[in-house]
């Protein structure tokens, strides 16, 4: 179903249909999002490492190795947030993965809440309202 501006939304039913998915996407952001500091580090350390007065070859195929492995975790992370998106849920907190499907309840626009760890899409909470105003459906 669309909802305004052509978002989509989900009854409960729906959200929970599309949960292993939704699941599968947001384990990877959550492990990516992770990594991202400690391989940003790697790439750092490994330049300075590299632009040092003799500096070996193996350094600067380190710096190469650790640039790479870089931009393969932001593309994969960049491809998991898309495929979400695609979807229309909405990415709340990449680090819990906390996400919202947007859903009508009494003809109000309102989020279905989940969060990874969780069985099923089983809170709401008003538009506005976050984590803290989550209430069972």
């Amino acid at each position: 179903m669309l909802g305004p501006v052509g978002t989509r939304t989900y009854r409960l039913h729906e959200a929970n249909r599309a949960l292993p998915e939704v699941r599968r996407l947001v384990g990877q952001i959550v492990e990516l999002s992770g990594q991202l500091d400690e391989l940003t580090d790697q790439v750092r350390i490994a330049e300075y490492r590299m632009r040092r007065e003799g500096a070996t070859a193996s350094e600067r195929e380190r710096f190469e190795e650790s640039t790479g492995a870089l931009r393969a975790a932001e593309d994969d992370l960049v491809a998991a947030l898309g495929a979400l998106h695609q979807m229309g849920v909405q990415l709340k907190d990449p680090r819990t993965g906390l996400v919202d499907f947007l859903s009508y309840r009494d003809g109000e626009l309102v989020e279905l809440c989940w969060r990874l760890g969780e069985d099923r899409v089983t809170h709401w909470h008003r538009i506005g309202e976050g984590f803290r105003g989550r209430k069972p459906v």
